[in-house]
């Protein structure tokens, strides 16, 4: 998996307007990927300090998060994409993501207990053929949806999880910390 930060000129703009943001982009997981398809993990395990049922963090946290899952599906159909069907046990697997980084203090596609989102998406019982996922940690800004699905546009390895055409589910999961916006987007392309 490659992980790497991108900064793009339209992305320092938003960030001198909207506050500073970093992203983070990833490839994708496949299911025939040997040692991550055949998971010896359960369905019960849990995805860091609170267990797979997470609600969100308050009801305009929750606003946010379907928020996020409209605009990425505007943007699906701008270019002749059916949208991506909501997957609640995603979001919840997403929701455990965001709230980790924000509670841990780090920001990657790797949990403190070594997994990546395929291990996570398989922990909560779901199984893929393709899982891709999106990033983004907004630092004082006052619209980190918006600056979430600008700047995962902007950027090719997000925009191709976001534009990959056997993607079929979405998870969408925010937490905040202070002035910090945890954003984690989960693709799916189910069994």
């Amino acid at each position: 998996m490659s992980i790497y930060q991108e900064q793009s000129a339209s992305q320092l703009s938003n960030a001198r307007r909207w506050g500073w943001s970093l992203t983070l982009a990833l490839g994708l997981s496949f299911g025939a990927t040997p040692g991550l398809a055949q998971s010896t993990l359960s369905p019960s395990v849990t995805t860091g300090t609170s267990s797979i049922t997470l609600a969100a963090q308050s009801s305009s946290i929750a606003q946010m998060e379907a928020q996020v899952w409209q605009q990425i599906n505007q943007r699906r159909q701008l270019h002749g994409l059916p949208p991506l069907k909501l997957n609640r046990q995603l979001s919840l697997v997403a929701r455990s993501h965001s709230q980790q980084m924000a509670d841990y203090n780090f920001y990657s596609h790797i949990d403190p207990q070594g997994r990546n989102h395929r291990r996570r998406v398989e922990a909560s019982g779901l199984r893929a053929y393709v899982i891709g996922e999106n990033l983004m940690k907004c630092i004082r800004s006052r619209d980190p949806v918006g600056l979430s699905v600008q700047s995962w546009m902007d950027s090719p390895a997000h925009r191709k999880n976001i534009l990959l055409s056997g993607m079929q589910e979405t998870g969408v999961g925010i937490w905040r910390k202070g002035k910090t916006y945890y954003v984690t987007q989960i693709y799916m392309e189910p069994k």
